[in-house]
């Protein structure tokens, strides 16, 4: 391992990106309960959703924290 800097280039991305995706992922899964719900007329899909997709986020969002410990603490910095 000659110096090279893209060790690990998916942790890199997701301790950059992992507020954002998880944000994103979390209002799809939202929004994916809101048009069941609608097109289903089962308008109880919608609370359902807002709590399904808070819950994934807080499991992204942590899961994210742990990695960027993870990757503070055993990718070399150079």
């Amino acid at each position: 391992m000659s110096g090279s800097t893209h060790t690990y280039p998916v942790v890199q991305f997701l301790v950059a990106q992992g507020h954002k995706l998880s944000w994103g992922l979390s209002l799809m899964v939202w929004l994916l309960f809101a048009v069941l719900g609608w097109q289903l007329a089962a308008y109880w899909l919608l609370p359902v959703g807002a709590v399904v997709s808070a819950l994934m986020l807080g499991l992204l969002l942590s899961y994210i924290e742990v990695l960027r410990i993870i990757a503070d603490t055993l990718i070399p910095k150079y």
